[in-house]
């Protein structure tokens, strides 16, 4: 099953192309980013002190929470590389199996996600649950949990929004919206990552959140704006 690049010449038997995600799919998806974002901002008033209270005395430090919550990992480093590679493939074949298109537009989305959450993490300068880069002053060392509106310029000041959310969620978004099958294991692999990345306090529940919704927007303009181009082809 193949799809055809949006500057593809008419093909003499066009392959079926997969179903795309539905107007109602999308949408749930457009949901769930406003839930995250609105309950972002519940957190911090009421439940990001008490989780980080709880990870700090029962689960902070343990080895394999660690493990866990570095899950995302890989995608910061080869997501651009992989849109890149597999978008010069597109550009040359002019068509590509379902599959690889949407690892081409998860990669992408991984990366404009990534890009955005420091932009955003530049805004809002907000400080770390625990002291780990640069002496940075956090709630657990020092009691402050503040934001510096337009003071992130510094790693000690980046705590939101979760970058390792932001990517999950990113990455995970186009292969849901685009493969069914997928979703269960999707569901799983964001869930052991906000896992990790509360119980080992490395994040607030509210820049998990805010990263959740930025993760999922920009994963589903990545779908959106290939089936928009995918339609103006056909038309």
């Amino acid at each position: 099953m193949n799809e055809l690049a949006p500057n593809a010449g008419p093909a003499t038997t066009p392959a079926p192309a997969p179903a795309a995600p539905s107007i109602p799919c999308l949408r749930t998806a457009w949901f769930s980013a406003l839930a995250c974002l609105l309950l972002a901002l519940v957190a911090i008033v009421w439940i990001d002190r008490p989780v980080v209270d709880f990870a700090h005395a029962h689960t902070q430090g343990t080895r394999w929470i660690q493990h866990i919550a570095e899950l995302p990992s890989p995608l910061f480093v080869l997501a651009w590389p992989t849109f890149l590679i597999v978008g010069a493939v597109l550009f040359f074949r002019r068509k590509l199996p379902a599959w690889a298109v949407t690892l081409w537009l998860a990669a992408g989305a991984v990366g404009v996600g990534s890009l955005a959450k420091q932009a955003l993490k530049f805004v809002f300068g907000r400080t770390w649950p625990a002291t780990w880069i640069h002496e940075n002053p956090s709630y657990l060392r020092d009691g402050v949990f503040e934001f510096r509106f337009f003071g992130g310029g510094s790693a000690a000041f980046a705590s939101f929004p979760s970058g390792h959310l932001t990517v999950i969620l990113a990455f995970t978004t186009v292969l849901a919206l685009r493969h069914r099958v997928l979703r269960v294991p999707c569901a799983i692999a964001i869930a052991l990552t906000a896992f990790g990345q509360l119980a080992a306090a490395y994040h607030w529940t509210s820049d998990a959140l805010a990263g959740a919704a930025l993760g999922i927007a920009v994963g589903s303009l990545f779908v959106m704006a290939w089936q928009h181009w995918q339609a103006g082809h056909r038309a």
